[in-house]
């Protein structure tokens, strides 16, 4: 049997010149340890989390009939009102894409339909075109527009619908330095604000609705004949077999 005998050195050496053996092994193990944290992220990312800051998304790829409601442009009277009731009459929920300064005049509307389940997202603080101001502006703008959400909801807004449909590569940037996701839903999925009878816009959404699409719908002054057709969307929806949601709802039900 070998023996160590009575240099204290060997007691050193020995122990060193094993794991020098297994050098690889420890270093891996080291490598391991330290990409942790970041596998974590990504996991919680790519998981159950909103998506990643700074994406672009259209509609989500879903494996059952789920569709998302978004409204935007509000709060506004008495539009708003209207809406929540038929949404909590059919138990379904929706995002609401909302303007900072609207918020700011009706901030009872935003939290009621917070405490009924619904989604409060941004539209912007001013409803400003991000696509024709500078990175600085826009970036200010959202900011201001996170505040006025979290401080009114008591959480940050993870999703951003650009006004007029309009964005750029610095709106992009700006999008990701304010931690949200754009939401620019499909061509066909957005109901025009011109729409003046209750019957063409329950043609349009209807003519449009599939698994995973974002049927984007407006809350404001112009809104009459977008309140009445609710009703019928929400009940041809679910007679179709669909279930209607927020965004988040719609992102947790993805493939």
């Amino acid at each position: 049997m070998h023996s160590l005998g009575h240099n204290p050195l060997m007691w050193v050496v020995v122990p060193l010149g094993r794991w020098m053996r297994h050098w690889a092994l420890g270093l891996a193990f080291l490598v391991i340890l330290a990409y942790i944290p970041w596998m974590v992220g990504r996991i919680g990312a790519f998981g159950h989390g909103p998506a990643p800051p700074g994406d672009i998304v259209s509609s989500i790829p879903v494996s059952e009939r789920w569709v998302a409601l978004a409204f935007a442009d509000g709060p506004s009277t008495p539009a708003t009102t209207a809406i929540l009731r038929d949404l909590a009459r059919y138990r379904a929920h929706a995002s609401f894409f909302v303007v900072g300064l609207n918020l700011q005049r009706h901030p009872d509307w935003v939290k009621q339909a917070a405490a009924l389940g619904n989604d409060i997202e941004t539209h912007t603080e001013g409803h400003i075109n991000l696509a024709i101001h500078s990175y600085s502006q826009d970036l200010r703008d959202l900011q201001q527009a996170v505040r006025s959400i979290e401080r009114v909801v008591g959480r940050r807004p993870h999703w951003l619908l650009p006004p007029y449909g309009a964005w750029s590569a610095d709106a992009l940037k700006s999008a990701r330095a304010a931690g949200l996701t754009l939401v620019v839903p499909s061509a066909g999925e957005g109901v025009r604000q011109d729409e003046q009878h209750p019957s063409q816009i329950v043609h349009q959404v209807l003519s449009h609705v599939r698994p995973g699409a974002i049927i984007l719908l407006h809350d404001g002054p112009l809104s009459k004949p977008m309140v009445e057709a609710l009703p019928t969307i929400l009940h041809l929806l679910r007679v179709d077999g669909y279930h209607v949601g927020s965004i988040p709802e719609l992102w947790r039900h993805r493939t």
